[in-house]
């Protein structure tokens, strides 16, 4: 009945974990300012060579948006794949660049990555706007990923939604922040509520942080937060 009653109480946490109160300072990632920098000029047109938002290329879009979210980057695309840490595809994050081979050898084609398989580039076919990645032509000519910039470090809220960054990467699982425990899921949101880790019961506080040496819904928690059973 117990494990039931906390079930119910577990799905309701993942329902409300986006209501968080606290002392969290809030913040937008480096990746977040680049992707939201961006979106604002689609429909600008394509032009060869162009830089600024009377008419883009590839490279002169991510370069113009990079130099707004304060980033100097190099004005070709086989440059901008010279700068920057290497990343997976299926480790992509908001503003991470991607590259692709089109017209000539090597990275020819750059545009920067939404997220949900999506990115935004200078299209010479229909100039600033979004494409996915799973595409037939953009999945065969896609040559890498490069993350530039993203230095992002500590909680920041995105979409009403509280992460952890270190080194501009999500993080996952317990996280002691400054004394604190919290839980980050597998996406990197921090959970509110009752939480099961390792076989115990955990309850987290609006703020995120772990309850300790108290009793929650007539349950009683230990000093390491778990619940005696």
């Amino acid at each position: 009945m117990k494990k039931l009653f906390i079930s119910g109480l577990l799905t309701c946490s993942l329902l409300l974990s986006g209501l968080i109160v606290g002392n969290k300072t809030e913040a937008s990632s480096f990746g977040e300012t680049v992707a939201n920098i961006a979106l604002d000029y689609v429909g600008v047109p394509y032009v060869w060579g162009g830089t600024s938002p009377k008419g883009f290329d590839c490279s002169g879009f991510v370069r113009y948006t990079y130099h707004k979210a304060g980033v100097s980057l190099p004005r070709t695309a086989s440059e901008q794949y010279a700068e920057g840490q290497s990343v997976s595809k299926g480790k992509l994050q908001r503003g991470d660049l991607v590259f692709f081979s089109t017209y000539k050898t090597g990275a020819s084609h750059v545009g920067i990555y939404l997220g949900n398989n999506k990115f935004i580039h200078a299209s010479t076919s229909h100039g600033v706007t979004v494409s996915s990645l799973s595409t037939s032509y953009y999945n065969q000519t896609y040559i890498g990923s490069k993350r530039i910039g993203n230095t992002t470090n500590g909680w920041v809220l995105s979409n009403d939604t509280w992460y952890y960054y270190k080194n501009g990467q999500k993080q996952t699982g317990w996280l002691n922040d400054n004394g604190t425990w919290y839980f980050l899921d597998s996406d990197g949101k921090m959970l509110t509520g009752w939480v099961r880790s390792s076989s115990k019961w955990y309850y987290l506080y609006k703020d995120g942080s772990m309850a300790k040496n108290t009793t929650i819904d007539g349950y009683k928690l230990d000093s390491s937060g778990a619940w005696v059973q």
